[in-house]
């Protein structure tokens, strides 16, 4: 806990601690590049996937989202889950979602073949 008398120390640069030749490798990004619309409850999760064009969000309105980011546009609405949402993770290298829940489910969620995107449900655990 902080009293009044407390003193907080800011800084006015904009350059990351480092080398102090204020090159970086990574642009600092300081508005919003777009903003992804369509969940009804709170968004719990996100992640990227494979190829960094696509991200999915976890809610606790049920859902799970895969949204083109260069579009902004909703790809698929993953359903199925009984209660919020938990979590989501993607695979570093295939185009694989988990999505997690309080009706103590997991959901493996396969997107490798466009045509098909198939769903595996697993009991999680019961506390």
């Amino acid at each position: 806990q902080m009293s009044g008398e407390d003193e907080v120390e800011f800084s006015d640069k904009d350059e990351p601690d480092g080398d102090g030749d204020g090159s970086s490798d990574c642009p600092t990004v300081r508005v919003p590049l777009t903003s992804l619309k369509s969940h009804q409850g709170v968004v719990i999760a996100a992640d990227w996937l494979v190829g960094g064009k696509q991200a999915v969000t976890a809610s606790w309105d049920r859902t799970a989202n895969l949204y083109d980011v260069e579009t902004s546009e909703l790809v698929h609405s993953l359903t199925g889950h009984d209660q919020e949402l938990t979590h989501c993770c993607t695979h570093p290298t295939q185009r694989l979602v988990v999505t997690s829940s309080r009706d103590t489910t997991f959901r493996l969620w396969d997107f490798r073949d466009p045509s098909i995107h198939s769903v595996n449900v697993f009991q999680g655990h019961t506390e």
